[in-house]
């Protein structure tokens, strides 16, 4: 998988995700084209949330990975690895950064990205996946919501297309390092990554507020959580978290 080889770059469009997946029904886009706009009116976020950026400010791009073959089963190998990409970028630029599951990046307990992953399906394997990102770069006031970015964390001013291309790099580095059948090394560099991971702290389910730990994560994406009760398994938004104990 390898992304880059095209980049188009727009004014301003409803989603970059969407923008692709209208170029894809009419198959006259090349696998790993990259887009992005200077302003994104209709940005979506996980599960329709909405992703708010100041224009100019902050990245957001989609990118299209055709023929990636892989069982809906294991589908969850793409989030580890865009989400690591993401780790990495920010990592050359002196952050440290977590993954709040399944796949918000997070700064100083600041959400500083997020990623959506929109796979096409045929029978039980992913064709191909349209990944998009949000990224706060130089932005620093943000009403409404607790974010961060690179420049608030860094008091370091970045050009957004050194940005983009810095994140093709990490992208096509990490997925030549890792393959789906080096799944389990990627899964423990995504767990050593993941916000409280391991860790005693306060969740609340339908059932109410509870203590408990993050163990695992299933292939499929489902978050695991042990606590006195035994171990249960978590679709995104029937768990919320709350602090560490």
């Amino acid at each position: 998988m390898k992304i880059g080889n095209k980049i188009i770059h727009l004014d301003s469009v409803d989603s970059t995700s969407n923008y692709i997946a209208n170029l894809l029904k009419t198959k006259k886009v090349e696998n790993g084209t990259v887009v992005l706009a200077d302003n994104q009116v209709d940005g979506r976020g996980q599960r329709g949330a909405e992703w708010v950026v100041k224009p100019g400010k902050n990245i957001t791009l989609s990118f299209l990975l055709g023929s990636v073959n892989l069982s809906v089963e294991d589908q969850f190998f793409l989030t580890e690895l865009v989400s690591l990409t993401v780790i990495d970028l920010l990592q050359k630029m002196g952050l440290k950064a977590e993954i709040k599951w399944p796949n918000d990046i997070f700064v100083n307990g600041k959400r500083i990205a997020g990623i959506l992953i929109e796979n096409q399906l045929g029978k039980s394997i992913i064709k191909s996946s349209i990944i998009g990102i949000g990224l706060n770069v130089n932005q620093t006031e943000f009403e409404g919501f607790v974010a961060t970015s690179i420049k608030k964390e860094t008091n370091q001013f970045r050009g957004l297309m050194d940005v983009i291309f810095s994140f093709i790099e990490s992208f096509n580095q990490l997925s030549a390092r890792y393959s789906i059948h080096q799944r389990d090394e990627i899964h423990k560099e995504y767990l050593s990554n993941l916000f409280l991971f391991n860790i005693v702290s306060t969740f609340e389910d339908d059932s109410g507020v509870f203590l408990g730990k993050i163990i695992d994560v299933q292939t499929t994406g489902q978050l695991i959580i042990e606590s006195e009760w035994g171990k249960k398994e978590y679709n995104l938004k029937e768990i919320s978290f709350l602090k560490k104990d």
